[in-house]
């Protein structure tokens, strides 16, 4: 199992002359800068963005130096996967139960997609 670490950076707004205080932690997200995740586990993978694109650096422990592995990441626009939490189906609004459903036993004859 792999573990890992979230960060985002922001630009300080506050005076250097008085110190960091709350208006630099409380920004809103649109302010950041960068942002990403490292993940610790057989393997060391880096992914950042600096909102121009999303890249993925793994760890070559011989070098000691992060190497570009995944350039441009992009989420699919389609895929065939929903996630949900089906426990809650007695809140959902119909029209929420109507998606699933369709996902679940499509009238098109595509095939159904998987839950997650």
């Amino acid at each position: 199992m792999s573990i890992g670490s979230i960060f985002g950076i922001w630009r300080r707004i506050s005076d250097e002359e008085t110190g960091a205080n709350t208006d630099d932690i409380l920004q809103d997200g649109r302010a950041m800068v960068a942002g990403g995740y490292c993940l610790y586990g057989s393997s060391t993978h880096f992914v950042l963005s600096t909102g121009g694109g999303v890249s993925g650096y793994t760890l070559d422990p011989s070098l000691g130096e992060f190497l570009l592995t995944h350039p441009d990441i992009k989420v699919p626009k389609k895929g065939n996967i929903y996630s949900i939490n089906e426990g809650n189906s007695t809140y959902w609004d119909d029209s929420v139960k109507e998606y699933i459903q369709a996902k679940k036993f499509p009238t098109d004859g595509t095939a159904p997609f998987s839950l997650r």
